[in-house]
């Protein structure tokens, strides 16, 4: 891993585990196994492996989407979303699927639920990558079903809701992909069943 990479991912180790204002520079560079004065070489501040850690964890997110043919955003191709029964279920365990197992992704959640409260930015991106955008691309992929005649006509927003409102309870139970994928698949059954057309 070249030394730049090292850095952020060991930032985000600590960050994940004691919170951002716990960790400083020279425990970073203790981590990498490199002189303070060398990280600097790469970062002018811990602020910016910060940043950099939010970077790379959103450019991860977003290979790992297209990679699989899924939409990142609401304003990309939904198709994905209009297959039936099993399919669409396997569909949605792979999209969620990759914030309970990617290695990145897991420690960036954790980084952010532990320092929303102590540090306004993450606060602020912990609202928008978890609460905010979800909802949002969630909201455009039921309007988009229910005009395809896959759901029953409805407020798309309140089913984002309702639908996110069970996955984010997952997410935030800390529990392993092992443990909460059969909830999971079990919440999706129940939410298809009650919003499809017959």
């Amino acid at each position: 891993m070249p030394t730049k990479e090292k850095i952020i991912w060991e930032a985000l180790e600590l960050f994940s585990a004691r919170g951002y204002a716990a960790v400083s520079v020279r425990d970073i560079a203790a981590a990498v196994g490199i002189r303070e004065s060398s990280l600097y070489n790469h970062f002018p501040n811990k602020r910016a492996i910060f940043d950099a850690i939010v970077d790379i964890c959103w450019t991860k997110a977003e290979e790992y989407y297209h990679s699989r043919s899924l939409p990142f955003s609401g304003d990309e191709d939904l198709t994905a979303f209009g297959r039936t029964g099993d399919e669409l279920e396997e569909t949605i365990l792979e999209v969620f699927g990759f914030f309970f197992e990617d290695p990145w992704n897991t420690r960036f959640r954790r980084l952010l639920t532990v320092c929303q409260f102590e540090d306004q930015r993450a606060g602020e991106l912990y609202r928008q990558l978890y609460c905010r955008y979800p909802l949002e691309v969630q909201e455009k992929i039921f309007a988009w079903l229910m005009e395809k005649g896959v759901f029953r006509p409805g407020d798309p927003s309140a089913l984002a809701g309702q639908f996110y409102g069970g996955v984010f309870l997952l997410l935030s139970s800390g529990e392993s992909w092992e443990g909460a994928k059969p909830r999971l698949r079990e919440h999706i059954r129940q939410f298809a069943k009650s919003n499809m057309r017959k």
